[in-house]
């Protein structure tokens, strides 16, 4: 199956993705399961993981929505997948990867060298965390660094930890410009495992267009 880990939706400031939207992507681009980070929102992940189940015990095909959040910490963003309650922002990095692993959820660190963000955490952090970080994004869709990428594969190639992959994206089009190929999973645990045997594929795009689809949201007045 194919796996974008990281897409965002209308319950995101800077996001139009609505349920149709996604589903109507999904299938167009043969992405068979996503992953909703919504910035410190937890709803809409909720409610579209409802919906695709809703629609898949009608015998209607829909993607699999793996619940999670974006959350901002005191020290940059991390992502929890397979979540139930919302993350408060503002928390330490630590605190926040306890507070995911107590719903045992999965602690995923998107774009984590993407230099250009002014708080995110360092390798140094990725090392004393280790211990607490289940999945590292390993390519994501738009760095603001174009560099970001090469650096995560190449911290990778000297530490441990399972790899995924993720578009970021904030509208359709953008939807499955990265993804993880790999073998079926059930539940949290067993992805985690699978990924092990999960090949990336990725492309990138302007890091510059969340900020454009945000100012259309507000030119539109629907944010």
């Amino acid at each position: 199956m194919k796996v974008d880990f990281h897409i965002h939706t209308i319950y995101s400031p800077d996001s139009v993705i609505t349920y149709p939207m996604l589903v109507e992507a999904c299938r167009e681009k043969g992405i068979d399961a996503v992953a909703i980070m919504d910035h410190d929102e937890i709803e809409g992940a909720l409610e579209f993981a409802r919906s695709s189940e809703e629609a898949r015990a009608r015998g209607e095909w829909a993607p699999l929505v793996l619940p999670g959040e974006e959350v901002r910490t005191s020290r940059g963003e991390i992502c929890g997948l397979f979540l139930t309650e919302l993350v408060p922002k503002g928390l330490t990095p630590r605190e926040t990867m306890e507070r995911i692993r107590e719903q045992g959820g999965l602690v995923y660190v998107p774009h984590p060298f993407d230099l250009l963000k002014f708080k995110r955490l360092r390798a140094r952090d990725l090392e004393e965390h280790g211990g607490l970080i289940d999945i590292l994004e390993a390519f994501n869709g738009k760095p603001r660094l174009p560099l970001a990428n090469f650096l995560a594969r190449r911290f990778l190639a000297d530490h441990d930890f399972p790899r995924a992959a993720g578009s970021d994206a904030h509208e359709p089009l953008h939807l499955g410009a990265a993804f993880v190929e790999m073998p079926r999973f059930e539940g949290a645990d067993d992805l985690v495992d699978k990924l092990k045997d999960g090949v990336i594929t990725g492309k990138m795009y302007s890091p510059f267009s969340s900020a454009f689809t945000r100012l259309r949201i507000r030119l539109s007045g629907t944010a």
